[in-house]
């Protein structure tokens, strides 16, 4: 499938709709086990981002611009769930004069949120990847329920999936139960870009999910802060 999607001859940029951080990892892989770049080489670059900032972006504009330390290709796999504007506007200018035998690969949930320009001169292409109905199913249910409730259920999520409060097995879950509610809040946010109420949840979700990984943070309390603000 994947030869299909990146031939031989790549193009200098693609743009990639997928989950971010999976499907990155899953490209760069692929270009490896395909011969297209060395496994560890020096000239790949491979940065995975909450929310891509303008800082993050002269990073890899100061990447672009230094020259290869081996004969073969340049690549940049970019993985975010959220690029702000004024990082879209710098990074469109880097791929809008790539050097030589460099290829950026951009990986984003959703490719409609880009600036057209940015689209105009990519190639995109989509990583159909199948997902968890039985969690589809708990944060459909989830989304219509009263505050009460959502508490209640959180309580029984946390109860299922830990053996403490720490443990991997619930922040894992925890994690993807975000990640689930963050997928539906987007196909609204889709729908109406400006609303601030979504905008905000979208906020909320992606502070949630960094207080996921910090270690000592009660994944009891980040739940029901969510179950309280998702408010649509």
């Amino acid at each position: 499938m994947f030869e299909n999607l990146f031939p031989i001859n790549l193009y200098h940029s693609y743009v990639v709709e997928g989950e971010p951080e999976q499907t990155a990892n899953i490209i760069l892989r692929f270009l490896e086990d395909r011969g297209d770049i060395e496994r560890q080489s020096p000239d790949t670059l491979l940065q995975i981002y909450e929310s891509l900032t303008m800082d993050d972006v002269l990073e890899i504009k100061g990447w672009h611009s230094q020259l290869g330390i081996t004969n073969g290709k340049k690549v940049c796999v970019i993985a975010a769930k959220f690029i702000n504007r004024e990082a879209e506007q710098t990074l469109l200018k880097i791929i809008e004069e790539p050097a030589r035998d460099t290829h950026f690969f951009i990986v984003v949930p959703d490719a409609s949120l880009l600036l057209d320009t940015i689209i105009s001169r990519t190639h995109t292409v989509k990583i159909v990847q199948s997902g968890d109905k039985d969690l589809e199913k708990l944060v459909g249910d989830f989304m219509k329920m009263t505050p009460k409730n959502r508490i209640e259920k959180i309580t029984e999520i946390i109860k299922e999936n830990k053996d403490e409060e720490s443990s991997g097995k619930l922040r894992s879950y925890a994690t993807n139960f975000v990640n689930e509610i963050e997928r539906v809040i987007y196909q609204k946010f889709r729908k109406d870009k400006n609303n601030r109420q979504i905008i905000f949840i979208l906020e909320e979700l992606q502070k949630s999910r960094s207080y996921l990984s910090t270690p000592g943070a009660s994944v009891k309390m980040i739940l029901e802060h969510l179950a309280l603000v998702i408010v649509i």
